[in-house]
């Protein structure tokens, strides 16, 4: 898992867990652009070739939607939304653990018009009141109500939706969630409420 652009546009990623272990990631590819005749607004490229338009200025509520257009250096076009929906903080069944939890978003992407894009967990991150980013994602505990970890292809019309769940720490809440895919010239932001 990756968040690519997220690492750049926020000069925090890497560094170690709350355990100790190297977080440090890697970048991957985002989702495939798809051909369209329409102007559209401006965007940034990234060396790979894929550019997204720019997403708000500010954080967005939780629920509110991004409209994006991604553009491949050949001029094939995607447009889609991304949204995070809802944010939930679980503790683990195991009274053991009693200091961790996991932190859950909600989460839908959907594939509006062009070709087909592929999405997956790992352009998705938390943003901790440090300013630390967390990418570290565990196995959803119910299968069926999770967001692919996998990547999936939509076609235009089509919705992927559904949670994905951050390892943390009972006294830390994340304060933003965040989606910036490569090609982004920056992540679009979600405020978490405290």
């Amino acid at each position: 898992m990756s968040v690519g652009l997220l690492c750049a546009a926020l000069a925090a990623c890497g560094g170690t867990a709350d355990d100790g272990s190297d977080t440090t990631q890697k970048p991957e590819p985002a989702a495939t652009p798809a051909p369209s005749k329409t102007d559209e607004p401006k965007t940034t490229e990234a060396a790979g070739g894929l550019a997204y338009t720019a997403p708000p200025d500010d954080p967005m509520a939780l629920g509110e939607t991004w409209k994006w257009t991604s553009t491949t250096r050949s001029g094939a076009k995607a447009t889609g939304t991304t949204a995070v929906l809802a944010y939930k903080q679980q503790l683990p069944p195991d009274p053991a653990s009693e200091n961790l939890r996991y932190d859950q978003v909600n989460v839908r992407i959907c594939s509006t018009a062009g070709t087909p894009i592929t999405v997956n967990q790992r352009f998705f991150a938390l943003i901790k009141p440090s300013g630390e980013v967390n990418t570290m994602k565990m196995v959803a505990p119910d299968p069926k109500t999770a967001f692919p970890s996998k990547d999936t292809i939509l076609k235009p019309g089509q919705c992927a939706a559904g949670s994905i769940d951050f390892f943390g720490v009972r006294s830390e809440r994340p304060v933003l969630a965040v989606w910036g895919p490569n090609g982004a010239p920056k992540p679009a932001m979600w405020v978490i409420s405290q």
